[in-house]
């Protein structure tokens, strides 16, 4: 009985935005600060700035591949906090990574970013959302970046579920997506970025091990105030962004992804 509790809880704190403003469980507008218990007494806190001079070279490839099945369908979510998309209950999408294999659960969207890359943060930040297949109590997000270019292209990826997505809290529509819906924003081949960190939402749980990828994604002006024109509805905040926490002698590590062998 205890296990199963434990990863009823672990799911739920996984849908990052599963309380929310409405409610008046958290809020973003102090951008975290003002957040309570493992939030801010806890010593592996995300998201944080990353130094990219700092960040210790991994050495060799560290296994990162995805094995995302076609899609069809996807569920849009207000949850007050930020929106999500979920994957339809049929599809599997599966990250192998060195510490075993996480199964997909949920895609949300931080503008600004939660991440910063030397000070900088991006205009929005997609973070997606998986859990261990042989522990619950193991996530392991994998964060995108996604930044304005000088042409001023929008993102066919957003472009999909942002027009649908539901003003009002609790509200949910189904869009129909791409079969590569899920895969193509991750593209880590240029790299990517991994340190052991939190959710960064209330509870806060220091169960993430995080890889932020070096590539951006296009985004369009009018898609991140679109977005943000959501959030201002939602819960009177434009952003829902936590600022990056103390590392705390933590190492951030730089890799290149190395294929599966299975």
């Amino acid at each position: 009985m205890a296990r199963s509790l434990s990863v009823v809880l672990v799911l739920l704190a996984a849908f990052a935005a599963v309380a929310n403003a409405a409610t008046g469980a958290f809020n973003y507008e102090k951008s975290g600060i003002d957040w309570m218990g493992p939030c801010a007494t806890g010593e592996k806190q995300s998201p944080v700035n990353i130094v990219m001079d700092r960040a210790v070279q991994g050495g060799k490839p560290e296994l990162f591949a995805l094995e995302y099945g076609a899609s069809k369908t996807a569920t849009v979510a207000n949850k007050g906090s930020t929106i999500q998309v979920i994957p339809a209950a049929d599809e599997t999408h599966v990250l192998h990574l060195a510490s075993g294999d996480y199964k997909l659960l949920q895609m949300h969207v931080h503008a600004y970013s939660e991440h910063a890359i030397n000070g900088l943060f991006a205009p929005m930040e997609a973070h997606f959302v998986h859990v261990h297949t042989a522990d619950p109590n193991k996530l392991a997000v994998v964060g995108v970046m996604l930044r304005v270019h000088r042409h001023d292209s929008d993102s066919a990826w957003l472009r999909q579920w942002l027009p649908q997505a539901p003003v009002e809290t609790n509200a949910t529509a189904t869009v129909s997506v791409t079969p590569t819906f899920w895969s193509d924003m991750i593209d880590a081949s240029s790299g990517f970025w991994a340190y052991p960190g939190s959710l960064t939402t209330p509870e806060c749980s220091e169960i993430v091990s995080w890889h932020v990828l070096r590539k951006a994604q296009p985004l369009s002006v009018e898609q991140a105030i679109q977005f943000m024109n959501i959030m201002a509805v939602t819960n009177q905040d434009r952003t829902d962004n936590r600022m990056p926490q103390p590392l705390n002698g933590r190492t951030v590590r730089f890799y290149y992804p190395a294929a599966a062998t299975k």
